[in-house]
């Protein structure tokens, strides 16, 4: 019996999960093992099931619901990123098609620089107040009377208003030609339009409509009516207006009178305005030289600083200088780099010339005008011995101009614009011929006296 119990108790021993003495009663010890071995009811397992089945329903749509606002936060990013590579290739073409253009800036000036008409006409320079110029009609008032161009045009303008009764075409004519000088390019179409009009009439003698101007056409109110005196040409070549005053017509059968007014417009040249040389003559006094000494120059050493804009600029044109030394170039551009001054036509020129009798003469050219031009002016006008040979040497770059020579260059070519100041000499060698043939030379005399007689003080 004592080794039965003793394998009970060793059993039960092994079914409690928590130990006790043996000697401890019954009451004393806990019934949790004897409330484990018991099964539970199946209303328990039923009610366990459905609260699993609630939660994992709860975790799998709390799952769904992580899962899309990742997806949302992830194509939010990816777009984002789209829209920023987007705006920065943007970016990107946007610079190199500003590349692109600057360099074809560049090439288009290069071309220009090199290849295109440079020349920009300059009406306003300050070194020459062109209000003062004088200019002649040698063709209808002669050589003696000088106007201002102003004054001259209105005078001319007047002359030829008197004459339109008598001769209608012809002084019509010369007075569109003459008046519309200011916009060659103007007078060029408005010309052609009208002779279109003359040429459709005459080869189209049967078609009304070529009979017939409408005032208010575009070409006619753009390219002919801004014309001064282009109606009166029209009326002297036979067109009158019609009834209801909004056309001119050509009503004549002959074609003789548009012939003519046809003919006379493609031939006429406008009456030509001459500058006047405005010759001035200057005698330096003794006591006031034409150059300073060095003592009389500004001792003050702000007076030979440069200024803050003149440094700019002098970098822009080393910077510019060094840019053409390293380009590719041929002789030709070379040298017309080394003409940067002909960037600019001016329209006139003043001249001085300092005689070696210390007389310095005064002079106004065109600027297209040939070289020749001024020695032809001195000879006829000024010098005493118009036959002697003589040269002029520029007092900037010490070049020489010899009358022998076939001078076949404007002033612009010789940059002599827009002022220069020349220096007289005779020829030397022609200059001792003639004193070995004639003793009685005077070598000290070069002005003829009736122009040194209106000779100013400087």
């Amino acid at each position: 019996m004592a080794d039965l119990k003793e394998v009970k108790n060793e059993v039960n021993f092994a079914r409690d999960d928590e130990g006790h003495q043996l000697n401890e009663s019954a009451a004393a010890i806990p019934q949790t093992v004897q409330s484990q071995t018991y099964p539970q009811s199946s209303g328990r397992q039923s009610f366990d099931s459905e609260t699993e089945v609630r939660a994992a329903a709860a975790a799998e749509a709390a799952q769904q619901r992580l899962q899309h606002q990742l997806s949302r936060q992830k194509s939010g990013t990816s777009s984002s990123r789209t829209a920023d590579s987007v705006r920065r290739q943007a970016q990107r073409e946007l610079e190199q098609e500003k590349v692109l253009k600057d360099e074809y800036q560049k090439a288009v000036d290069l071309k220009e620089h090199y290849f295109g008409n440079r020349q920009i006409s300059t009406e306003t320079v300050p070194i020459v107040d062109y209000k003062k110029l004088f200019f002649k009609c040698p063709d209808i008032f002669g050589d003696n009377d000088c106007l201002t161009y102003d004054e001259l045009q209105q005078r001319i303008e007047s002359t030829l208003k008197f004459q339109l009764n008598s001769e209608p075409i012809i002084t019509a004519t010369r007075l569109f030609l003459t008046c519309n000088q200011k916009d060659l390019d103007k007078l060029n179409i408005g010309k052609e339009i009208i002779c279109k009009y003359f040429d459709n009439i005459i080869s189209n003698p049967n078609e009304d409509k070529y009979r017939r101007i409408r005032l208010q056409n575009k070409i006619y109110l753009e390219k002919v009516f801004p014309l001064k005196y282009a109606r009166e040409l029209l009326q002297a070549s036979g067109f009158i207006s019609s009834d209801d005053n909004e056309s001119i017509i050509y009503q004549e059968h002959s074609f003789e009178r548009l012939q003519l007014a046809h003919d006379t417009l493609m031939n006429s040249k406008p009456i030509k305005i001459q500058l006047d040389k405005n010759l001035k003559i200057f005698q330096p006094t003794r006591e006031q030289l034409s150059i300073p000494r060095i003592q009389l120059l500004p001792q003050d050493p702000l007076f030979y600083q440069i200024t803050t804009d003149e440094l700019l600029r002098e970098k822009q044109r080393q910077k510019d200088l060094l840019e053409k030394e390293q380009m590719l170039r041929t002789k030709a551009m070379r040298q017309r780099d080394e003409k940067s001054s002909l960037n600019i036509q001016y329209k006139y020129t003043i001249l001085r010339i300092r005689m070696p009798d210390e007389i310095i003469l005064q002079v106004i050219f065109p600027c297209n005008d040939l070289l020749s031009s001024l020695f032809e002016y001195l000879r006829s006008y000024c010098l005493v011995y118009n036959t002697l040979p003589f040269t002029l040497t520029s007092m900037t770059d010490r070049r020489i101009y010899s009358s022998q020579d076939e001078q076949s260059i404007t002033f612009n070519q010789c940059n002599l614009v827009p002022t220069a100041f020349l220096s007289f000499r005779w020829n030397d060698q022609a200059l001792r011929e003639i004193k070995e043939q004639a003793d009685y030379f005077l070598t000290n005399i070069y002005i003829k006296p009736e122009v040194l007689y209106n000779a100013a003080r400087l």
